[in-house]
C-alpha cells in the first residue's frame, strides 16, 4: 500500500525551515556517516518530492534521538517527518537488510541478538540464563505494526 507522507505531516510547515543548519551540526548520524541528515531531509523533500527520500537508503541512517527537534528555532518536527518517511519507505520494500534480519529474528525468537551467545556471556560471568521472551507479544506488537507485510513469519 503505498501512502504519502503529506497525507500525515503538513508540507507547508517544511519552508518555515530558513536552512540554519543547527538540526543538521548536531545531528549524531551526519558525525558518522554520510547520512542524508536532517537538512537534507528537508531539502529533499521540497525539491525532489516524497519518492525520491524513501528510494534512498539513507533515509534509514537517523538514529531517531530527536535531537534535530530540539535544536530547532521554528520548532519543525523532523523527526516525525523522518519517521513517517521511514515508514513509507518499508511499505515500499525499501528497508535495508541488516535491519530485515533484526526484525525477522525479533519476530522468530523475541530478541534481536541470537540468545545462546548471550547465555554463554552470562554463564561465563557468573549469571542465570536469560528468561524467555515474549514472542506471541512481541509478534502481536510487530502485527500491529504491520510489519507480516514486510517480514516472513
Amino acid at each position: 500500500m503505498t501512502i504519502k507522507i503529506w497525507k500525515f505531516f503538513d508540507r507547508e510547515e517544511l519552508y518555515e525551515c530558513y536552512q540554519c543548519a543547527r538540526c543538521t551540526g548536531s545531528c549524531p548520524a551526519m558525525e558518522v556517516t554520510a547520512a542524508l541528515g536532517p537538512r537534507g531531509t528537508i531539502l529533499k523533500c521540497l525539491n525532489l518530492g516524497h519518492e525520491a527520500v524513501v528510494q534512498d537508503e539513507k533515509v534509514w541512517f537517523c538514529c531517531t534521538c530527536n535531537v534535530c527537534d530540539d535544536r530547532c528555532p521554528q520548532q519543525i518536527p523532523i523527526s516525525d517527518l523522518l519517521v513517517a518517511l521511514r515508514n513509507s519507505a518499508a511499505r515500499r520494500g525499501n528497508v535495508p537488510g541488516r535491519l530485515l534480519l533484526s526484525l525477522e529474528l525479533l519476530a522468530k525468537t523475541g530478541r534481536t541478538m541470537i540468545v545462546h551467545q548471550l547465555d554463554e556471556m552470562r554463564a561465563h560471568h557468573g549469571l542465570a540464563p536469560l528468561p524467555p521472551a515474549p514472542v506471541d507479544e512481541v509478534r502481536a506488537i510487530l502485527k500491529r505494526a504491520g510489519l507480516e507485510e514486510v517480514l516472513d513469519f
